[in-house]
């Protein structure tokens, strides 16, 4: 048995120690696996065969925390805090991309900004089957995590307003061999109308579902919510 002061030592012990404190510490900071193997390429002066063991200990610590998560998300089902849609873009009865389903994101995140917040996650069916975002991955520009990132962030802070930024995280995660994106969102310090045509509106999250306020019912929501 090697002693604990040899396994301190022990130069292949201690890389590989570094190595799982690095892929921890990726977890910790919520980065994707592109991104954080994106950093690894920013250390020119560090080995190749040291970044390569970072991003293998990564993915050795990914499924464990991660996936219990998202499963407790899918368990749980739908309610005042959780929302699922298959999709953003990609209409799957009608086999072809539709706009509106980007309407439905946007009010759903607005829902959650006026309300307690909560979780959306996009990939996923009414009933918590994980369809996977590879269609919706086809009708964007980069087909990939980062580029379905992108169109996300650009679709919700063109709607909602870039000062919400903080009260987004978008991270994506891997589920029975798909993927899916989920959205974290924390609750708004102001109202957050959506412009649709004319008009503005204010959603909320009731249940689990989004709603829509009349004018009159808005007028008071905002006075006992932001005071």
């Amino acid at each position: 048995m090697r002693s604990h002061k040899a396994g301190a030592t022990d130069p292949a012990e201690r890389a590989r120690l570094r190595a799982e404190l690095d892929g921890l510490i990726a977890h910790l900071y919520g980065l994707t696996e592109e991104e954080f193997a994106y950093i690894l390429t920013t250390f020119p002066l560090v080995p190749q065969a040291v970044k390569d063991a970072a991003l293998e200990a990564y993915r050795k610590f990914a499924p464990a925390a991660v996936d219990a998560e998202i499963g407790a998300l899918l368990a749980q089902g739908e309610g005042p805090r959780v929302e699922f849609k298959s999709s953003a873009r990609w209409d799957l009865r009608e086999n072809k991309k539709n706009g509106e389903l980007e309407k439905v994101i946007v009010k759903t995140v607005a829902g959650f900004l006026n309300s307690d917040g909560g979780t959306l996650l996009i990939g996923v069916g009414d009933d918590a089957t994980v369809i996977g975002l590879q269609h919706d991955y086809q009708t964007v520009h980069k087909k990939s995590r980062d580029g379905y990132e992108l169109f996300l962030h650009d679709l919700l802070l063109n709607a909602i307003g870039k000062d919400l930024t903080p009260q987004l995280a978008i991270t994506f995660h891997s589920l029975d061999g798909k993927d899916l994106c989920r959205v974290v969102i924390q609750p708004s310090p102001h109202p957050v109308f959506i412009k649709e045509g004319q008009f503005e509106h204010l959603y909320i999250r009731t249940g689990n579902s989004t709603r829509l306020l009349t004018t009159k019912e808005a007028i008071e929501y905002c006075k006992t919510r932001w005071k």
